[in-house]
């Protein structure tokens, strides 16, 4: 039945697409507003199967036996489900977490008409009721859970860490911790009635605090009114802006408050200064070697700028032909993002490339996105702001599971 249902709203989706294609500069006005009405028909009809859907999705949640450390958690569920749901692979949803801690009481209502609502007012029951329960005392509209959960998925999606194998904790407060390796424990041998020989500690306690991403994107209030398409571009955009920019901090981030602390600046991860071009595979096969000797388990992704991966694709060998990857790299998704910049060190043309079992990447993400809709600053445009925040943190949790290759230049 979801898998029908899921055929049906693409079929939709599609069908609403042609009809944007249909407005081109010859269309009449009159043809254009029956346009409009059909595809506002469509979006309505598709809303009500996205509705089924996740009231369907919701039923079968709650049919599904109970993880274990749910059944036999003695509080009767909360926290074991916290725990049950720690972190969630790339595979698993957000929707999901948020339906399984309460149902959905705006079922069919998408980000993207949520989001229009905030301007034009909204043009239905549902969408009325959740601006009243979403608005708060700021002026701003906490959004619905639900919808923020859709709107963090696009995230991940347009996350290339999360595609390389990242995980997402979802944070319910302002403070949590997970325990990260500090070292592999060294069993010893011992004679009969001798002590047990201490080793380093195991574990460190590294803390998740969500911290405050903002993005603002300017919309002319006749597209707002006139878009057949805004409602699925607008949370696109500002899904994308947001994964860009949790990708540098994820792979890059600094450190320094507000900034989380990213792969390239945790300590007791490998580096490789290489200071000059790719010429060869070797600095990637070097990484490789040291994730594996820290028994961190297999590389999961390699990730770098797009202008390094066209070097790396360009390599050719003496007699002329392609240069292949060794064998141990090729099963190794090589994936590229403009996160990383390409302007660093002396020369101020210097990439990094980041190498690791993404699995010990952690994303700590707040349930809920605050939309603030600024309708005086840009008004001299006849244009809406939609500034839009998003509380996150970024953890390692295995230090040796990461290698960087530093100083790479054209």
């Amino acid at each position: 039945m979801s898998t029908d249902l899921r055929t049906r709203i693409a079929d939709i989706e599609r069908r609403a697409e042609a009809k944007v294609k249909e407005i081109t500069a010859d269309t009449t006005e009159e043809r254009a507003a029956e346009i409009e009405r059909e595809f506002d028909e469509l979006i309505d009809h598709r809303n009500k199967l996205q509705g089924q859907m996740l009231s369907q999705n919701l039923r079968e949640s709650t049919e599904r036996p109970m993880h274990p450390d749910v059944r036999h958690a003695p509080d009767g569920s909360a926290a074991a489900l916290e725990r049950a749901a720690f972190k969630l692979t790339p595979e698993q949803r957000m929707l999901d977490w948020a339906e399984s801690r309460a149902p959905d009481p705006y079922g069919g209502l998408t980000p993207g008409a949520y989001l229009r609502a905030m301007v034009t007012g909204g043009k239905d029951e549902v969408e009325r009721r959740a601006l009243a329960e979403g608005s708060d005392s700021a002026g701003g509209y906490t959004v619905p859970t639900m919808l923020s959960a859709q709107l963090i998925d696009n995230l991940r999606a347009a996350s290339v860490v999360s595609r390389a194998g990242a995980r997402t904790v979802p944070l319910t407060s302002d403070s949590h911790s997970i325990a990260a390796i500090a070292s592999d424990p060294v069993p010893t041998w011992r004679s009969e009635n001798a002590a047990v020989a201490e080793s380093d500690p195991t574990f460190r306690n590294v803390p998740l605090t969500p911290r405050s991403l903002s993005v603002l994107v300017r919309v002319s209030r006749e597209l707002i009114e006139d878009s057949l398409n805004l409602e699925t571009e607008l949370p696109r955009l500002l899904s994308a802006a947001l994964a860009t920019e949790l990708d540098r901090v994820a792979l890059l981030g600094s450190g320094t408050p507000p900034e989380p602390r990213g792969i390239a600046s945790t300590v007791g991860i490998g580096t490789t200064a290489l200071g000059g071009g790719l010429v060869a595979y070797s600095p990637l096969v070097t990484a490789r070697t040291g994730i594996l000797s820290a028994n961190a388990g297999a590389v999961s992704a390699i990730i770098m700028h797009p202008r390094d991966e066209g070097t790396l694709v360009g390599l050719t060998a003496s007699d002329g032909q392609p240069l292949m990857a060794p064998e141990a790299l090729r099963m190794i998704p090589m994936l590229t993002t403009t996160a990383i910049p390409t302007d660093g060190g002396a020369g101020s043309n210097e990439s990094t490339i980041i190498e690791g079992n993404f699995s010990h990447l952690l994303i700590g993400m707040r349930a809920q996105i605050r939309v603030e809709i600024l309708r005086e600053r840009f008004s001299d445009n006849l244009q809406y702001g939609f500034l839009a925040h998003l509380r996150a943190d970024v953890a390692v949790e295995h230090a040796g599971a990461f290698h960087t290759i530093t100083g790479i230049t054209p």
